[in-house]
C-alpha cells in the first residue's frame, strides 16, 4: 500500500479503531475516554492540514469555547479555587479544539458507504452490551472485578452497579450505530442495536432510560415534524435553563420522599437534597454566580447528611442518605453553569445549545436521518447531563464529542458539497 493511499485510508482506520474501543472502553475504565479525544484531535488536526481543510473544522463551538473561557477566566477574581478554577477552564478548551478536529477530519471522508466504521462499532458496541449484560445478569460481578483490581473490597450483594457510566455513554453511541444500520440495511447492526435497548431497560441507570426513551421521542418528532420540532427543542432548552434555578429550591426532600415517591433510587433521592441546596446558593448570587468550578469548594457543601427512613415500630433503618450536601458538583449541568457563572454564563449556555439545534437543521450535508440522529445525540446528552455528572468532568465531555463525530461521520453526505 502506497503512502498516500495510507494517508487517504487514515482517517477510516482512525474512526474504526476509535469506534471499537470507545463503548468497551466507557464500560470498564470510562475515564480513558479523555485520552482517546485528544488522541483523535492530533490526528484529526494533522489529517485536514496535510490535506489543506482546515476550512471543515466548526466554527461555532470555538466561538462558544472563546467565550466561556472569557467569562470563566472573569469569574476566576471571585472564585473560592481559582487556581483549580484556570485548569478547568484549560482542559475544557482543550477538549473542544480536540473534538472540532476530529468533527473536521469526519467531514473529509465518505464514512456512509465505508464498511470499516460500522463494522468498528458493531463490534465495539456489541462488546459493550456483552460485559453489560453479564453484569446485571450476574449480581454485577465485573463491578466487583473492578472494585478488586483498584485496590478495594468486592461489593456487598444487591448493591448498585458500579457501571453505570459505561451504559450511560452506551445510551449516546446507540444512535450513530442506528444510523449505520438504517444507511446499509444490516441485520446485525440491528440486532446490537436492539440489543443495546433492552439491556439499557433492563440496568439499573435510570439516566440511561431516560435519554433513550427522550431521545426516540425526539428522532421521531424531528422525523415527523422537519419544521416544527427544532423550534420545540429550542422551546424546551429555554424553559429548562430558565425554570430549574426556580424550581429546584422547592423540590421534595427525603425523608418525606421516601414515601411519596418510593420508586426513585437512593442516588435520586440525594440529588433532590443537592438540587434544592444548590437552588439556594444560585439564589444568593443569580447574576455573576460564584466562580468557576466554586460547587466543589463550596464550604456548605461540605455537610455531612444523615437522613434515615426508620420503620416506627421496631426502629429499623430501610432507607438512608449519608453522603455530602454537595459532594463536588451538583450533578445538573444546567444548575452547576448557574451557580458557578450565573446568568451571563448560562445565558451563554443556552445561546448555544439553540445555535447548535438550528445548525444541525440546516446543515447542508445532512438528510433527514442524518439530522433526526445528531438531535438524538443532542437530547441523549442534554438528559444525562441534567441528571448526573458534573459539567466539566473530562471523560464526560469527551463522550459527548466522541459521540458527535461519529454521528457526523456516519450521517455526512459528501456527494452534497457540489451542490453546498
Amino acid at each position: 500500500m502506497s503512502e498516500r493511499h495510507l494517508l487517504d485510508r487514515l482517517p477510516d482506520y482512525t474512526f474504526a479503531l476509535a469506534a471499537l474501543v470507545a463503548p468497551p472502553l466507557a464500560v470498564l475504565l470510562p475515564l480513558g475516554l479523555a485520552v482517546e479525544l485528544p488522541i483523535l484531535g492530533v490526528i484529526g488536526g494533522l489529517m485536514l492540514w496535510w490535506h489543506g481543510a482546515l476550512r471543515l473544522i466548526p466554527v461555532t463551538p470555538l466561538i462558544g469555547a472563546g467565550l466561556f473561557c472569557l467569562w470563566g477566566g472573569i469569574t476566576l477574581l471571585w472564585a473560592p479555587d481559582p487556581g483549580h478554577g484556570a485548569m478547568t477552564l484549560v482542559r475544557v478548551a482543550a477538549l473542544t479544539l480536540a473534538g472540532c478536529c476530529a468533527v473536521g477530519m469526519a467531514r473529509m471522508g465518505d464514512f456512509v458507504r465505508s464498511r470499516l466504521l460500522t463494522w468498528g462499532l458493531s463490534l465495539g458496541l456489541g462488546l459493550a452490551v456483552t460485559l453489560l449484560a453479564i453484569e446485571y445478569s450476574f449480581d454485577h460481578v465485573l463491578s466487583s472485578i473492578v472494585a478488586q483490581a483498584k485496590g478495594g473490597a468486592p461489593l456487598p450483594e444487591g448493591y448498585k452497579s458500579q457501571l453505570t457510566r459505561g451504559v450511560t455513554v452506551v445510551s449516546l453511541m446507540v444512535w450513530p450505530l442506528a444510523l449505520a444500520a438504517w444507511r446499509r440495511k444490516s441485520r446485525s447492526a440491528w440486532v446490537i442495536v436492539l440489543a443495546t435497548v433492552i439491556v439499557q431497560l433492563k440496568g439499573d441507570s435510570l439516566a440511561a432510560s431516560l435519554a433513550l426513551v427522550l431521545g426516540s421521542i425526539v428522532w421521531l418528532m424531528t422525523g415527523a415534524l422537519p419544521r416544527i420540532a427544532p423550534r420545540l427543542i429550542q422551546l424546551g432548552i429555554v424553559v429548562v435553563i430558565v425554570g430549574l434555578p426556580l424550581v429546584t429550591p422547592h423540590l421534595p426532600q427525603p425523608p418525606e420522599t421516601f414515601k411519596t415517591l418510593p420508586w426513585l433510587p437512593l442516588s435520586g433521592q440525594h440529588r433532590l437534597v443537592i438540587w434544592q441546596y444548590t437552588g439556594q446558593r444560585i439564589a444568593m448570587h443569580p447574576w455573576r454566580g460564584w466562580g468557576m468550578d466554586a460547587a466543589r469548594a463550596d464550604p456548605g457543601g461540605e455537610e455531612l447528611l444523615d437522613i434515615r427512613d426508620i420503620r416506627p415500630r421496631d426502629g429499623m433503618v430501610m432507607r438512608a442518605i449519608d453522603g455530602a450536601r454537595l459532594p463536588l458538583h451538583p450533578h445538573n449541568a444546567v444548575l452547576q453553569w448557574w451557580m458557578e457563572l450565573g446568568l451571563i454564563g448560562t445565558a451563554m449556555l443556552g445561546a448555544f445549545l439553540c445555535l447548535l439545534v438550528e445548525a444541525i437543521d440546516r446543515y447542508v450535508w445532512l438528510d433527514r436521518p442524518g439530522r433526526s440522529t445528531m438531535t438524538a445525540i443532542l437530547t441523549a446528552g442534554m438528559v444525562i447531563s441534567c441528571v448526573s455528572y458534573g459539567a466539566w468532568q473530562s471523560w464526560w465531555l469527551a463522550s459527548l464529542w466522541v459521540a458527535v463525530i461519529l454521528g457526523t461521520a456516519l450521517g455526512h453526505l459528501p456527494e452534497r458539497d457540489a451542490r453546498a
